[in-house]
């Protein structure tokens, strides 16, 4: 593993929040960065930058030759799902700010409104279908650090 000290906080992170938005912990706050995020085109974000530290971790842990053979196999598999939805997120979300922008040049123009409204209808589909893909990797990564 490259960054085993980095990987160590990613662990216990995301070990510690994937339910709640929020914990304590002495005197600070750490959050989950998806639910902690408002609104859809951060909590998209917030999910590719979530993948892109996942994949990493994946990469490296595909690299080591002491894993288990199975598990590279389950995170290739994993990665083949999760890919395709992030990268179909990243084209929602960019498309969600080029119509967000467009309404915001032309607040009056209907067709901006429309396109706006379905940009953030496919972001929110995009949203939805790229986090269990994410979850999975994210269990498989996770048990391998555990």
């Amino acid at each position: 593993m490259r960054h085993p000290l980095r990987a160590f906080v990613l662990g216990c992170a995301l070990a510690a929040t994937p339910a709640c938005a929020s914990f304590p912990f002495g005197n600070a706050q750490i959050e989950n960065p998806i639910s902690a995020a408002e609104g859809a085109d951060r909590q998209a974000y917030a999910v590719l930058q979530t993948y892109a530290v996942l994949i990493e971790e994946a990469a490296d842990i595909v690299r080591d030759p002491e894993a288990p053979a199975a598990l590279k196999r389950a995170l290739a598999q994993a990665e083949r799902v999760t890919t395709p939805a992030a990268e179909t997120l990243g084209l929602a979300v960019r498309a969600y700010a080029s119509a967000r922008a467009d309404l915001a040049a032309t607040p009056n123009d209907d067709s901006a409104v429309s396109r706006f409204a379905i940009a953030a209808r496919h972001l929110g589909e995009a949203l939805e279908t790229a986090q269990g893909p994410l979850g999975e990797l994210e269990a498989l990564v996770r048990a391998q650090q555990n």
